[in-house]
């Protein structure tokens, strides 16, 4: 069964362009060639400032977990290069981050996406 991990981070202010290219042109391509899927990226209009919001799909816990580790060599079927460069790119993110917090989520049997 798919479960959905939804990430909050609270980033220091100013850098909310940065986080999203970091996100996009380095850490997501990495993830989705994992197996993840990104949902979407979101900052809050209302509410604690700097937070941002990102929801992803994995195929399963096991799937979310091999995308955790950020180890050396990539996952089987993850381009090294495409790896190297998401594994520099959250660690460049992580010197944005304030806090991060993670829920994994499954589904509703009623309104499951």
């Amino acid at each position: 069964m798919a479960i959905y991990v939804l990430r909050t981070w609270k980033i220091k202010p100013g850098t909310w362009r940065e986080f999203q290219e970091l996100s996009n042109d380095g850490v997501w391509p990495g993830m989705e060639a994992a197996g993840a899927k990104i949902i979407g990226l979101f900052t809050t209009i209302i509410g604690e400032g700097n937070e941002v919001v990102l929801l992803t799909r994995y195929d399963d816990l096991a799937m979310w977990e091999r995308t955790r580790a950020w180890e050396a060599t990539p996952p089987d079927g993850v381009d090294g290069e495409v790896w190297q460069r998401a594994r520099e790119a959250v660690a460049k993110r992580q010197t944005l981050t304030e806090s991060t917090h993670a829920r994994v989520l499954r589904p509703s049997e009623y309104r499951a996406p």
